[in-house]
C-alpha cells in the first residue's frame, strides 16, 4: 500500500470512528486489516509527521465522542429511565416465506442507580456534596469547637495550640 494523503484521511476516519488502543478502541491487528496494511507499515507510518499527527488527533476525537457518551449514559442509569421492549415470533407462510405471527411490546422500567447519582453529585458539585467526613477538634480556652476536613488540618490546629500556651 502506497502512502497519500487520501489514506491518511481514511485511516483517521476509521480511527476517530473505532478508536485505536487507547480507550477500549480497536485493536491494532483490527485497523491494519480495514486498511489493507501490515503493522510494520503501520509503525513505519508513525514515524511521518502527518500520519502521526492524523492519528493522534483522531484518537482524541474517539475519546472526547466517548466520553460525551458515557456521561450521558451515566446521567440516565443514575436518573432511571424507561424503553420499550419488542418480541417478534415468526412463522412461515404458505410459500415459505417467514410472516410475523405475534409482535408484544412491552415498557420495561430501570430504576435509578444510586451509585452513579452519588458519583455524578460528587464530581459535579464537590462543595455541596462531600464524599468525605469532617472531624471535629474542641480547643481549650473559649471552649471554640473548629471543624476539619482533614488530619492535615486538624495537625495545624494542633500546632497553633501549642504555640498559643
Amino acid at each position: 500500500m502506497k502512502y497519500n494523503r487520501q489514506k491518511v484521511q481514511e485511516c483517521a476516519e476509521w480511527v476517530r470512528d473505532h478508536g485505536l488502543i487507547d480507550y477500549g478502541g480497536a485493536t491494532l491487528k483490527d485497523f491494519c486489516a480495514a486498511m489493507a496494511i501490515d503493522n510494520m507499515t503501520y509503525y513505519r507510518w508513525l514515524r511521518i509527521d502527518e500520519f502521526s499527527e492524523a492519528i493522534k488527533k483522531a484518537k482524541d476525537d474517539f475519546r472526547s465522542r466517548l466520553q460525551v457518551r458515557l456521561e450521558k449514559s451515566l446521567a440516565r442509569a443514575a436518573e432511571g429511565y424507561e424503553w420499550e421492549q419488542v418480541t417478534t415470533e415468526l412463522e412461515n407462510d404458505d410459500k415459505g416465506k417467514p410472516r410475523i405471527k405475534r409482535q408484544t411490546r412491552k415498557n420495561i422500567r430501570v430504576e435509578p442507580n444510586v451509585g452513579a447519582a452519588i458519583f455524578l453529585l460528587t464530581n459535579l458539585d464537590p462543595e455541596k456534596w462531600k464524599n468525605r467526613q469532617d472531624k471535629a477538634v474542641k480547643m481549650s480556652g473559649d471552649a471554640v469547637t473548629v471543624v476539619v476536613r482533614s488530619d492535615e488540618e486538624k495537625d495545624r490546629i494542633e500546632k497553633m495550640k501549642e504555640l498559643e500556651v
